[in-house]
């Protein structure tokens, strides 16, 4: 994913964690708030929960390239966080791009 359309400042983070809204899936949690942008940012995390860092960088590839797919099913002016759980290193990438499209569905964001 380009750059802009990533969320890097720990702020911005912090703030998505602090007024947003979260829906949870066995394989990874959605945290989205509006950001008044006319784009969508996405952000991705692992906690230790996840694994080794091995693990957790793989849960974050896993994570990325789902979101790298469904961003044009993203609707404008979202901040958007998903945090991979334990369960996502169990399942290949068509399950973890199938997980993602039915957060964005259920918290109507695509």
């Amino acid at each position: 994913m380009e750059r802009r359309v990533r969320l890097r400042r720990t702020s911005d983070v912090r703030r998505v964690y602090d007024q947003g809204r979260s829906w949870v899936h066995p394989f990874l949690v959605l945290v989205a708030r509006p950001n008044g942008l006319d784009f969508s940012r996405v952000g991705v995390a692992a906690s230790r929960k996840v694994g080794s860092a091995v693990a957790r960088n793989r849960a974050k590839r896993l994570l990325r390239e789902a979101a790298r797919r469904l961003y044009a099913r993203l609707g404008s002016g979202w901040d958007v966080m998903l945090v991979a759980r334990a369960g996502i290193l169990e399942v290949r990438e068509p399950q973890v791009e199938e997980a993602l499209a039915s957060l964005l569905r259920r918290a109507e964001l695509s």
